[in-house]
Formats: C-alpha cells, structure tokens, sequence
C-alpha cells in the first residue's frame, strides 16, 4: 500500500499546483479573461441555510457571467483596506447572469463582510485527498502496536494476505425475506445475495452491464435490515449514490442521504439528512434560537448570539442523530462517509457500488467503518479518474474491486458474477461478452431478438479513404468534422425512421461531441429529451434504443489515442438496447487489436458497411 500512497501524493501535488499556479501566478485581471474569478464582488446579505450554514448573496462586478454554478468549489477572499486579509471556502448553492450564493464552510459569517471588496475564485477542492490520506495511514498503521484490530484481519483479507471462510448459512435471515428475494432474482443474482450475507468479511459481486448490480444490491439491503442490521451504502459519485438512495426508497426502505445539498439530485433531497431533520417538529425549537441569535448579533451582542448559535447546533444535532439511528440505510459518496455527522459510528456492512471507478484510497474511507465490505461494480467498465502520470505509472488508476478480481489475487468463493443481461440484443452483446467476459454472459430471452423494424442490430460503418481527417483544437481536443456531418445525418435518418425510439450520440472527445451538439441543435431541441449527446463518461450507467458511437480519430499515424482504453469503449457499446451504429476509419483504428478484432468481428456477422455506401 506504499506504492498507492506515493500515488496518491503525486495526484495531490499535480492538482495542487495546477489550481496553485492559476492563483498565484495569474493576476485577477487574468484569471477573469481565463473565466476563473470575480472580482470585484460585494455581499448582498447575509444569513443562514436551515441547518445552520452561513449564506452570502454575491454581486459580481467584473468577470464573466454565468461563471459559478450549483455545486462549484469556490473560494471568497478580501484584501482590501478595510480589514486584514481573509478568505472563506464555499460551495455556490445557486448562480445566475453576475450574482451566485454561497454557502460557506464554516459555522460564522465573516465579520462586516457587507462592507468590504471580495474576490471570488473557483478552488481547488482538496478535502477528498486528506480524506483518503488519512484513511490510507489509518490502514496502514492497523494492528502494527500489538493489539488486535478488526481493520487489520479486513486489510489482510481484502489485500489477499489472509484467506476467509465462509458462513454455512446466509446470517440468520428469515426463511420468508430469502423467499421473496429468490422469487425477484435470477439465479446468479440471488446467488450474489446469499454470499453476501454468508460471509464474515468480505464478498464481491460482479456486475457487467445490463445485469441488474443495483437491483441486487437493494435486494441485499433488504436482507440485511431484516436482520437487524444498519448498513452504510456508498458509491464514488454523487449520482451514484443518489440513484442507491432512490431505488433503495422504492423498495421502502428508509434510506438517508448524507452529502452537501448543493451535490445532491433534486429528486432525492427530501431524503437528505439535512432535509429530514428541517421536516422534524422539533426543529421549530432550532429556528426559533437561530432568529434569536441572529437578533443578538445584529445588536452587536456576540457572546449572547454565539451561546445561541452553539445551543441551536446542539439541538440540530441531536435530531439528526436521532434520524441516523432510526435509519435501514445511509447513503453518502466514498468521501462522504466521513461526514462529521457520521463520526464514531460502524456499519455491521458495508456496501461500495460502481466500485470500479473508484480511486483505492477512497475505497478504504468507508472501510474504516466497516465490520464487513461488500464491493459492487465492474473493473472491464470505466476505471478510476486519474490525471498525474506518475500516479498513473504507479497504479492509482487500479480500483480496489479490479485488485480482488485477479486470479491471483481472491479467492473465486467470494465473488459472483452476474451472468444474465437484460438490456442488449444479442448481437449487440456479443463482441463485448467475448473480449471483456470470457462470453459468461447470457441475454435473456426477452431481449435477445429485441430490435427495430429494418434496422441491423450492430452496423459498422467505415470511412477509410474518405479523407477525413482528424483534427486539433485550442482546447488541445480532437475533432473530426467530415465524420460529424455524417453521423448528424444517421442521427437524423434514425430520428425519423424510429420515432419512438431513444437515440444517444457518443464521441470519446469533447471537441466532437461539441462539434454534433451544433450540428443536431434543432434536433436535440425538438426531440423533447428522446436525443443526448454526450461523452462516454456521460452515458455510464444510462442506456437508450439506438445507440451511435463517432469514434473520430483518422490519421495517417494509425494513432487511436483516448480510444487505447478499451474499458471505456465497453461502457459506449453497453449502452444500445436494439441498435448500436459504429462510425469509424479502420485504417487508423485497425492498428490496435481491439478495434482490429471488432472489424473482423462485425466483417464475420455481416455488420461491416462502408461510408461509401452513402455517396
């Protein structure tokens, strides 16, 4: 774990200095031209959120507008002859034209803030790195003074170190729960259940695309509040997170979200924990100190309006503990977990979804309090975001769930594998089965001949020798135009052939996908949300009808770039219910393997077209 936590230094340090040196080495008046600061920008009032964080409403003067949207990172700084220097880290809980507001960090408001100069700044966000420091070191340190340290024997279990045994049964569960859970699972699925719940330490359930990972893992949930547990759920994203918190309270469970309200999907927020504890009857207590206080301070009488503030926090508190523990589940991201209002608390499980995206280090912040892990996700899907080299070269981009998965690493007994897709037709399913799970995988019978009238269900259409060309913008992004027009006018054909159907358009590169965004404009506004174009980031964990892929890159360098990371090219293809339309040159794709072994693929299965074909 030495090797991660050098890593993970270089990742820290890399994304350190890269927002270090726009600060600090940028004037202001350059940090507006790069879209990056306000300034001059002055406090419009100020007050509290319902759980008690201090809110500034900001007026910017000069910068471009527009700049800070819900959920920025931001940072409020004052230099001016007024007072000493200060600064504030927030989060913009709403931003519109040159106005935005603020929730601040902190538990005060800057004192005579309406009176001063500021400088608002996007920041670097750096919490998650301490989070996983200090969960890496706490690992790392488990166990070594001699005493006996559960998340030692979990380290040395999930590392390999230590073999486990299995439960003979699935932990006590009554016999009704285990029957309503074999009647709403298939056989892997439900198999994926009783291994969890039978072992002591850890299980992993392995989910390829389609397969039903979030429907097992509610199930699990179930189970596991059946027998009296409360069980923590995390996942690396806030979307994520939020659709566990949303599927798990349709199966009724009484699952609450922790995280930043700014960061959380509007439809789940009244399952906030912040939310939950406005809605109690007994916060009305809470408002009535905070109006007190409020009054004391603008009264200039701080020790009475402090003492208020700090008996208001108590109380707030104390209802939220309240709700916590009532709680089947919590849910929260992997940084998260370590929400003060989470302190001091363990989990007899712990559940990590979409754990194939996942940086190691972070993975180990809800571990901490874990008696037992279980990790959900797949490695052959999109990995860990990791933009140091040196972090990469040193293997922060291998997820924990990737390390489990070796075969030299874990023990087969403690990993199911999904094995029934109900997404994809089966021809669409095929190439990915083969290259990325040893064709385990099975599309069930409802989807497997699934597909639309006239259309093939996989198509490859090649454009060698047309002569489109590839090409680089400012932004150091690649696009390719002649391929764009083209696959606008599929889009279209598509559109209007299918018109029931759900269409999404994917570029691996943002210059292309902005390139088709301005080409299908009129259409993504008429299609009424039946149309998206986006990144491959951007499709993970959704799926539509029709699927088009604009893979972009022609040169006569046979240089793929972005596409090297084949991973990602399965998450793209993953996305088609009933058809999936490739737009590619395979003179350039053709020297890697992968893209090699697709042509001959969709050659063999009668997929290949040529652009030709179309004039």
């Amino acid at each position: 774990m030495s090797a991660v936590t050098a890593a993970l230094v270089d990742e820290h340090r890399d994304e350190e200095a890269r927002f270090a040196a726009v600060l600090t080495e940028k004037s202001v008046s350059i940090r507006k031209a790069d879209g990056l600061t306000w300034s001059p920008v002055r406090v419009l009032e100020m007050g509290f959120t319902t759980s008690g964080r201090p809110v500034l409403e900001l007026a910017g003067e000069s910068g471009q507008p527009d700049l800070f949207r819900a959920g920025s990172a931001v940072l409020l700084s004052s230099a001016d002859d007024r007072g000493e220097p200060v600064s504030f880290r927030g989060i913009v809980k709403r931003g519109r034209a040159m106005l935005a507001e603020v929730v601040l960090d902190g538990e005060d408001l800057p004192a005579a803030a309406e009176h001063r100069r500021w400088t608002l700044d996007s920041r670097f966000d750096e919490r998650s790195f301490i989070e996983m420091a200090r969960a890496l070191s706490a690992v790392l340190n488990a166990g070594r003074d001699g005493k006996s340290s559960h998340l030692a024997v979990l380290r040395e279990a999930l590392l390999g170190f230590e073999p486990q045994l299995l439960l003979e049964d699935a932990g006590a569960v009554g016999v009704a729960v285990l029957g309503e859970v074999a009647s709403a699972l298939n056989e892997s699925q439900f198999n994926a259940v009783r291994l969890a719940l039978a072992a002591p330490l850890f299980a992993v359930l392995h989910g390829p695309p389609g397969t039903g990972k979030t429907t097992t893992i509610v199930e699990l949930v179930r189970c596991l509040v059946a027998r009296g547990e409360q069980v923590m759920c995390a996942a690396p994203s806030n979307a994520a997170t939020d659709l566990l918190v949303s599927r798990l309270s349709q199966a009724g469970i009484d699952a609450v979200r922790i995280g930043h309200p700014l960061r959380v999907d509007p439809d789940v927020m009244g399952a906030t924990l912040e939310q939950r504890v406005s809605a109690d009857p007994e916060f009305k207590q809470v408002r009535a100190l905070r109006k007190r206080a409020d009054k004391a301070m603008k009264a200039q009488e701080w020790k009475e309006g402090r003492e208020l503030r700090k008996e208001a926090r108590s109380l707030a508190s104390s209802l939220a503990d309240r709700i916590l523990d009532r709680a089947g589940a919590i849910c929260c991201t992997l940084v998260g977990s370590s929400d003060r209002a989470l302190a001091g608390r363990r989990f007899s499980s712990v559940i990590i979804d979409e754990a194939g995206q996942a940086l190691e280090p972070a993975t180990w912040i809800p571990i901490l309090k874990a008696e037992r892990v279980v990790l959900a996700g797949d490695p052959c899907q999109l990995p860990p975001t990791v933009k140091s080299r040196a972090a990469q070269r040193a293997g922060l981009g291998v997820s924990l769930l990737e390390k489990l998965l070796e075969p030299s690493h874990c023990n087969a007994s403690v990993v199911q594998l999904l094995d029934m897709q109900y997404r994809m037709h089966a021809d669409i399913m095929a190439f990915p089965n083969v290259q990325f799970y040893d064709a385990a995988l099975q599309a069930d019978p409802v989807v497997a001949a699934r597909g639309l009238d006239g259309l093939q269900p996989l198509m490859f259409i090649d454009t060698a020798g047309k002569g489109w060309e590839e090409k680089r913008d400012r932004a150091a992004s690649t696009s390719n135009p002649e391929e764009a027009e083209f696959a606008a006018a599929r889009v279209r054909e598509l559109l209007a052939a299918h018109p029931q159907a759900s269409v999404g358009l994917i570029a691996p590169y943002r210059g292309q996908v902005s390139l088709l965004q301005d080409l299908l404009s009129a259409e993504l506004r008429a299609a009424a949300g039946r149309l998206s174009v986006q990144t491959v980031d951007g499709f993970q964990g959704q799926e539509r009808d029709i699927m088009v892929l604009s893979l972009t890159r022609s040169n006569n360098r046979g240089e793929v770039g972005f596409l090297s990371e084949h991973r990602r090219m399965n998450v793209a293809m993953t996305r088609a219910r009933m058809h999936l339309l490739l737009i590619g040159d395979s003179a350039t794709l053709g020297s890697d393997a992968f893209y090699a072994e697709f042509q001959r693929h969709a050659e063999a299965t009668g997929a290949y077209h040529s652009a030709w074909a179309w004039g």
